[in-house]
Order: C-alpha cells, then structure tokens, then sequence
C-alpha cells in the first residue's frame, strides 16, 4: 500500500506539474460585489509553440505564460516521497524480490526515485545552476540504474548501488540541507 502510495504521489507530481492555462483574472468581481472563479480563456487561434517551449494546454490564452503548480514543499517531496524511494534501494539487500509483483514494486519505487531527481531541477525548485544540478543528477543516474536493474530482475547490481546512492544524498544534504552532520 505504501508503495501505491508512493507512485500515485509521483503521478501527482508529474501532473501537477503539466501547464496549465492561465486564468482570464484571479477573482474577478462580480455584479454582486463577490468574486467569481477564475476561467481560463479560450483563444482565437492556437497557440504558438517553440521548439524549447512547452505546448501551451488547450484553451490558454494566447501568449500565456505557463504556470506550474507543486503539490508538495522542498521538506514534503524529501520526506513523502524521496527518502521512502532511496530507503527502498538502500534496504533492498534485506531481502530478494520473490516473484514478479514484488520486482514490479521495485520498478515503480525507482522510477518515482529517478523522476523524483527531474522535480528537483525544476524551476523554482532547482536551488542554482551548478551544485544543485550535480547533486540531483546523482541522484537521477542511480534512480535509473536502479530502474533499469530492477526491470532487468538484477537483484545484485541493485545491492552494489547502494553506496552511489549514499554519495548522492551525502553531497547535496551536506551542500544544501542547514545543520547537516553539525551537532551542537
């Protein structure tokens, strides 16, 4: 059930994420003096679109902006859903995957683990352009190795990234995490 949990949260994120239109007036008045819902516009022509550029959603207006939303703060993506996917790997020597579904579970753990790395280089949560990006493609490598391990059922190419992705949480919590390995 966890697990489940752990993927629809990543699902979330990912769809969260997707743009969505812009809204005509954030809380128009109304006749009454109240404020209506914002309604996306409907544009008279589609939008246009840049290779680098996202596809604008239809019924944005045009030359909307795209606006991303986030489910979850920097602590809530750490704590719900980053540290339950990389615990995964970091105990997946406890006990070998027995049967299809347990190997399924473990795909979908890694895949949200690797995903996971692509939501934190995601403006605004990326941090800067440099450390932060290094340390979250750590963090991406050895979420897809360890994707790709488990589609592959290698359960002991799986055991041996353990200490890859130690380094990976070691150098961004020591650059960005306040306090880390500091005791009073």
């Amino acid at each position: 059930m966890r697990t489940l949990t752990l993927v629809l949260s990543a699902a979330a994120l990912v769809a969260i994420q997707v743009l969505t239109p812009t809204v005509a007036a954030q809380g128009s008045s109304t006749a009454g003096g109240g404020t209506q819902a914002p309604v996306a516009q409907t544009p008279a022509a589609p939008a246009q679109t840049t290779p680098t550029a996202p596809a604008a959603p239809a019924g944005a207006a045009p030359g909307a902006t795209p606006v991303m939303l986030f489910a979850a703060t920097m602590k809530g993506l750490m704590v719900d859903l980053i540290f339950p996917t990389s615990n995964a790997l970091f105990y997946v020597s406890r006990e070998e995957p027995k049967n299809g579904v347990e190997w399924a579970q473990l795909e979908l753990t890694f895949l949200t683990l690797a995903e996971s790395a692509n939501v934190l280089m995601a403006a605004p949560r990326a941090r800067d352009q440099g450390q932060w990006m290094d340390d979250a493609r750590l963090l991406l490598n050895v979420g897809v190795k360890a994707y790709r391990n488990a589609k592959a059922k290698n359960y002991n190419a799986l055991v041996e990234l353990n200490d890859e992705l130690y380094e990976s949480c070691q150098s961004c919590h020591v650059h960005y995490r306040p306090g880390y390995r500091r005791r009073p």
